[in-house]
């Protein structure tokens, strides 16, 4: 008891130490601490949040059924949009409206025949859009058990008495493969995968790197207990009771802050998407056993830290020989290769340019941080021969002679300078969509999809002025015939639409089939003379442009008491998927726990300084000239590791550019590199700063 009392004791002594670089320890691994509690209950709540909208989509599947005896209701799926936003419009029709299996979660009685029922998101958003609003006369609000999340957008309908649809008998909700909206976003196996390698990877390597910040209080400690025999067991406790005085209150803060904060999120960042109150914190077991999880982790990082310390680390540092340490050029040859690889993508095309360039680019992120040493002697050894300022000189000449333990702690800044502005040259790639079919200058159509046989024609286009309405069959032939009259075709292109025979003269082929969205198809088009439309068919509604028209069109598909949905230029237009923004949210969660990663560790670098403070002491020089000779040092060197990632970094990415022409530069993409990286030189100063003390005789003993 005594003994282990002694231990804490011990250990609480060291976290209130008043040496400079301890202190420099307990604040960096406390607020890591915090940073990583915060990140880690966001990542839970997260995927407590997406699983419980799992639950709620697959609460609203439906199974088909083919015997009358057992189907419940009838339902046809269709679509509708606002702006360039696309949504579910389902429209049911029940056996027994009494029937409690036939509603849909989030609905508790159904509304009059013909009547509507929308999500919470599209009933704020036709708040918003009176415009909106009409198409969805007098709607009931579904409650959060029936949609996914407060955004989606989503509309339910019972069908009119009057009314028509393509039903299609279910046996209830719940089970099933016929689903309501897309589960693209709910993959929790993908996810999950993707979290471990984009937030849980650089999570632990953030533990791990503050768990080793290095302080002499504590390093002289373990060194005396090593040498008066006392077992690793007790040794082992020491390290893990001073981890914990400084864990624990940072793990209870990151807690509390995100008990609080957590709450009012409201959006998930970068990926635009609304979540419900509360629904990002997980829940109090989950709550409980990450923070516990998190404690054992720097726990375990504590411990294998100073294992991996080699018996003699803790001991002073020997002098170093005479002479400095070889470098061979041949570090140089995978720099050389890489750029090799880059001036030869010039001279190729397609994807074998873009092969080339990635791996060229690849070759001078691996091939920088092994040239750098050579970089920073030749440079160190330039900057003391022209240097006049004895400080400025001794920082060039112990560049010049050990250029590695300058640049060795930056190797990762330097190939994540080179790979950034690529990757963000590359996700511009990825993001760029095809261009959309050139509209028609004078004519926009809509094709009308559903029950158009019973669709009441006349109504659809009692708001429409000039537009018309012609039957299009799809054909098993994979031709089009277009039941339209020639004189209304001439009308609305504005040119003659048809030859002497009737049958469409080229451009005005052309220009129906851009207004079909098959612009360069050479997919038949055949007119024939005008006819009602059938059940095979659709409706394609033609009309002079006009910006109105698709919403009008959009109102009065609605109103119709036949089941429709409309398809129109901007359901055309290529989207790009959301799945995509989800993506780029988990790289944007990367690059903040990378930077905070290198931020750490060259904080506890720089503060570690030289080991020749007692020397320059011993010569006259004041504390703050050994400051300014270290900062000089520190600068130069990551001067030139930063220097040498940017310029080969904005190389790799012209030539990833000039593979792919069309793309722009990105360039706010590199200011905002260069604005991170004179971050973290001022972040390395900082730590400059706290070596003020270990230059002095005393600075190093144990408080």
């Amino acid at each position: 008891m005594n003994a282990t009392a002694t231990t804490w004791r011990l250990a609480l002594r060291l976290v209130r130490s008043p040496h400079p670089r301890q202190r420099l320890r307990v604040v960096l691994l406390g607020t890591t601490a915090a940073v990583v509690a915060v990140t880690a209950l966001f990542t839970a709540g997260l995927l407590h949040m997406l699983g419980e909208e799992r639950q709620r989509f697959e609460a609203r599947t439906m199974e088909l059924t083919t015997s009358a005896e057992e189907a419940v209701l009838r339902v046809d799926r269709h679509t509708d949009s606002w702006g360039t936003t696309s949504y579910p419009v389902v429209w049911f029709d029940p056996v027994d409206e009494t029937d409690p299996r036939a509603l849909p979660p989030g609905l508790a009685s159904w509304p009059e025949p013909g009547g509507w029922a929308v999500s919470p998101g599209l009933a704020e958003l036709a708040e918003q859009h009176p415009e909106l609003a009409e198409r969805f006369p007098n709607a009931r609000v579904l409650t959060d058990e029936g949609v996914r999340h407060p955004g989606e957008l989503l509309a339910y309908r019972l069908m009119p008495e009057d009314g028509a649809m393509g039903a299609v008998p279910v046996t209830g909700f719940g089970r099933g493969l016929m689903t309501i909206g897309e589960d693209t976003e709910l993959d929790l196996t993908g996810l999950t995968l993707a979290i471990s390698a984009l937030i849980v990877l650089p999570l632990v390597l953030l533990a791990a790197t503050a768990a080793a910040v290095s302080a002499p209080p504590r390093a002289h400690r373990l060194a005396l207990l090593r040498a008066l025999g006392v077992p690793r067991r007790r040794r082992r406790r020491l390290v893990v009771a001073e981890a914990a005085f400084i864990v624990l209150p940072g793990l209870a803060l990151g807690g509390l802050v995100w008990a609080l904060a957590g709450p009012r999120v409201t959006a998930l960042p970068v990926v635009d998407r609304p979540v419900a109150d509360g629904a990002l914190v997980p829940p109090l077991w989950s709550f409980t056993a990450v923070l516990a999880v998190l404690a054992v982790l720097f726990a375990l990082l504590a411990v294998a830290g100073e294992r991996r310390r080699r018996p003699g680390e803790h001991a002073a540092t020997p002098r170093p020989r005479a002479g400095r340490p070889r470098l061979a050029l041949a570090r140089t040859a995978p720099v050389a290769a890489g750029l090799a690889l880059l001036a030869a993508a010039f001279f190729r095309d397609g994807t074998s340019s873009t092969t080339t360039t990635l791996a060229g680019a690849i070759l001078l992120a691996a091939g920088v941080p092994l040239a750098l040493p050579v970089i920073a002697r030749r440079a160190g050894e330039r900057i003391a021969r022209g240097a006049t300022a004895p400080a400025r000189m001794l920082a060039g000449r112990r560049l010049q002679y050990d250029p590695r333990s300058a640049v060795r702690p930056l190797y990762g800044i330097a190939a994540l300078l080179v790979l950034s502005p690529v990757i963000a040259a590359w996700s511009t790639t990825v993001r760029q969509l095809d261009p959309p079919v050139p509209p028609d200058p004078t004519a926009e159509a809509v094709e009308v999809r559903g029950a158009v046989e019973h669709a009441d024609v006349d109504a659809l286009l009692r708001d429409l002025p000039g537009a018309v309405a012609a039957p299009l069959t799809h054909t098993d032939t994979g031709a089009l015939h277009l039941a339209a009259g020639c004189p209304q075709l001439a009308r609305l292109l504005e040119r003659p639409a048809c030859a002497a025979g009737g049958d469409l003269l080229p451009e005005a082929d052309q220009r129906i089939k851009r207004l079909l969205g098959h612009g360069s198809s050479s997919l038949p088009l055949v007119r024939e003379e005008a006819k009602e439309p059938t059940s095979r068919d659709s409706l394609l509604v033609i009309a002079p442009r006009d910006p109105d028209f698709e919403p009008d069109v959009r109102a009065a598909a609605l109103a119709q008491p036949a089941a429709l949905s409309v398809t129109s230029e901007t359901d055309r237009q290529p989207e790009e998927p959301a799945l995509v923004a989800w993506i780029f949210g988990g790289v944007t969660l990367f690059g903040a726990l990378v930077f905070l990663l290198l931020s750490v560790g060259l904080i506890d670098r720089s503060a570690a300084g030289r080991r020749d403070g007692r020397l320059l002491s011993a010569f006259g020089v004041t504390p703050r000239g050994i400051r300014g000779i270290n900062a000089r040092e520190f600068l130069l060197g990551y001067a030139i590791v930063a220097g040498t990632g940017l310029a080969a970094g904005i190389v790799a990415t012209a030539a990833w550019n000039a593979a792919n022409p069309t793309l722009a530069y990105p360039a706010a993409f590199t200011a905002l590199t260069a604005l991170a990286v004179a971050a973290l030189a001022c972040v390395g100063l900082l730590g400059v700063r706290l070596t003020h003390r270990d230059a002095s005789p005393a600075g190093d003993r144990p408080a």
